[in-house]
């Protein structure tokens, strides 16, 4: 026959320890010491990445700083050779008034392309207003011809081709427009003709786009803070623009 301590064991390990349950029941804690919790190694610190902003070099197309540069960007300007031969070896009727142009052109530039002294601080400014000021008078007319050219459609665009090759060889870059977009705000890129109309939607739109305006990225001498030394200079174009017609 089991004594008192085999039952009382023999229940427990059948039914669990009913004291236990009781006493968890009531809401008093058995003097049992938890688990010990696995160690978590501490976390890595991350350090905080600085953040630099990226300086944006912008390319210079031109600077002049002594008269060694004046002439080395005039020589430049006075290279049409790859333009002359175009045009001589070309069966447009024409040519001999273009070949004209450029001969006007290369004469004027001969004047008045001359470096002024005592003024290395504004050369590349001074240039440029010179350069401009010759392009309007002698050039511009045979970028309208070879826009105008219809009869001989490759002829035109080799010559619209040679023009463009030779504004970049002097570091001009064609500022893109297309017609009918507004031009408020951007009126510095073109010369503009008014074209009167009735339709107030129209009003400072670009009706016809006759010559594409260009620029220049130059380094401005005479700024003290190198990061705003480079500047544009624009070479305006010619367009047509819609305003409202004037009343009578």
């Amino acid at each position: 026959m089991e004594n008192i301590e085999q039952l009382s064991s023999r229940l427990e390990a059948r039914y669990g320890n009913p004291e236990a349950a009781f006493l968890a029941r009531a809401g008093i804690r058995l003097n049992i010491a938890p688990a010990a919790a696995p160690a978590i190694a501490p976390a890595e610190v991350k350090k905080p990445v600085s953040k630099v902003a990226k300086v944006v070099q912008t390319k210079v197309d031109l600077k002049i700083c002594n008269e060694a540069d004046w002439e080395k960007a005039t020589a430049k300007l006075k290279d049409i050779q790859s333009l002359v031969r175009y045009i001589s070896k070309s069966a447009y009727k024409d040519r001999e008034k273009l070949l004209k142009m450029l001969q006007q052109y290369t004469v004027t530039i001969e004047k008045k392309m001359v470096c002024p002294e005592d003024e290395e601080e504004q050369c590349a400014e001074i240039w440029l207003s010179k350069v401009q000021n010759i392009l309007e008078k002698r050039f511009k007319n045979l970028r309208i011809a070879a826009r105008r050219i219809n009869q001989m459609p490759l002829f035109q665009y080799g010559l619209q081709h040679e023009i463009q090759k030779y504004f970049s060889g002097l570091g001009m870059h064609e500022s893109t427009f297309r017609e009918g977009t507004m031009i408020s705000g951007q009126e510095e890129w073109f010369d503009i003709h008014p074209y009167p109309n009735d339709d107030e939607h129209l009003n400072i739109r670009i009706k016809e786009i006759e010559l594409q305006p260009y620029y220049v990225m130059y380094f401005d001498n005479e700024e003290e803070n190198v990061e705003q030394a480079v500047k544009r200079f624009i070479f305006p174009g010619q367009a047509w623009v819609y305003e409202k017609k004037k009343e009578a």
